[in-house]
Order: C-alpha cells, then structure tokens, then sequence
C-alpha cells in the first residue's frame, strides 16, 4: 500500500499546492463551513465522501506509477518522496485492491494560509492478488492553501497500525 512504503519522516512538509482532481472537486466554501464547532452531518458525509474517492484514485495512481496523477493530488515533498519510493518498488504495476474503506473527519482547522483536514482511514485491503487481506488504519493530512486557489491535497500520511 502507498502509505506503508513512505518513511513518515520525509512525508512532513509545507502543505502544498491543491489539486484539480479528488477533493479539489470540495470547494473552500463547503470546507469552510465546516470549521465550525458542530458542523453539520450532511456536509461532514459529502466531504468524506470525496475523501474516500480520492484515497480509492490515489492507490489507483500508486498502483500504475502515475507521476502526473500523484502530482495533481499530492504536495510537492509528497510527491518527491512518492517517486522514490516508486524507484524502490521497481519497474512493474502493484496490485492494491481496497475491500473495505471507511473515513473520519478528525479535524478541519482554518490556519491563517491553508485549510487543513485530518482524516482517519481505515478497513481491509490486499497489496498484492495472492495475499490476503489485511487491516489498515491511517491519518491524512489534506491541506488547501488559500493563496493559490487549486483546491486541496495530500500532504502528509501517517499509518496508525
């Protein structure tokens, strides 16, 4: 799985750019209204609901070792880290297949340049088509800088396993 093989140390950095895909689709609107102290369950679901998708497009991207995908969903250090863990990998597509996925919304804070979510994921998931399924539990970090107006991505992931 992509956010096993990335040595957490590297994955810390600026939150980046934002992309136009996954929640890029989730307007700062829609986010912002959700820094609140109770924010409204249906807006919390359609936001966790992108998130899902975009973990199921980010291993997809892992997957075929597409950089220009990684790009537009990830910060650049992510992104950087991302391609070396590729070139450990090796040449060949991974297999990850997602069995059961679910998402909760940790924290939404409105920092002074960004938004910034915190997501749990956790569930069942396969790295290779032989193996059996395995738990998985893991924080993201996804960040929308508001000077640059993209949308959100991918910062920083860390297993909670």
């Amino acid at each position: 799985m992509l956010t096993r093989l990335a040595p957490l140390a590297r994955l810390a950095g600026r939150a980046g750019l934002a992309g136009r895909a996954g929640l890029g689709r989730f307007g700062r609107r829609a986010a912002a209204r959700l820094v609140r102290r109770r924010p409204p369950a249906d807006e919390v679901g359609q936001f966790l609901d992108v998130a899902r998708q975009s973990f199921l497009q980010m291993q997809a991207a892992w997957d075929r070792a597409d950089l220009p995908a990684l790009g537009v969903m990830t910060t650049e250090p992510l992104l950087h880290d991302l391609c070396e863990q590729l070139t450990l990998r090796g040449p060949g597509p991974n297999c990850t297949e997602v069995l059961e996925l679910r998402a909760r919304l940790l924290a939404l804070e409105d920092l002074q340049e960004a938004l910034v979510a915190s997501v749990e994921f956790s569930g069942l998931i396969r790295e290779r088509c032989d193996d059996a399924a395995e738990p998985f539990r893991e924080l993201w970090l996804l960040a929308d800088v508001k000077a640059t107006g993209r949308g959100w991505r991918l910062a920083h992931v860390q297993s909670l396993c």
